[in-house]
């Protein structure tokens, strides 16, 4: 860790800050959007998420669109597989329940 006072607060007599790190070796996936490709994720998978369209492969989510650097189809959408997976997953069957208060996940 790393001291340090807040810059311009040097003559309030601030105790030094301990910075946080950030330990590059425990991020999994791609950087901002913790991007995989196939694994073992269980129902966390494009493929049960709101944001995946099977048909053309892609991946609709806002985040994935503007942060991804996996290659892109010609409309812009991120080219993703059923088994990929990604921070935004949002499951098909929790999201649409969650406001009636059931969860059909099983």
């Amino acid at each position: 860790m790393l001291g340090s006072t807040i810059p311009g607060t040097e003559s309030l007599g601030q105790p030094p800050r301990n910075l946080i790190q950030i330990n590059a070796t425990a991020i999994k996936g791609e950087q901002g959007t913790g991007f995989e490709k196939r694994g073992d994720k269980g129902p966390f998978t494009c493929g049960n998420c709101e944001y995946f369209d099977a048909a053309a492969g892609a991946c609709d989510q806002w985040d994935m669109k503007t942060k991804s650097k996996q290659p892109r189809l010609d409309d812009g959408r991120v080219s993703v597989a059923f088994d990929d997976c990604c921070e935004f997953v949002d499951r098909k069957s929790e999201s649409r329940n969650e406001s009636k208060g059931q969860n059909t996940l099983r």
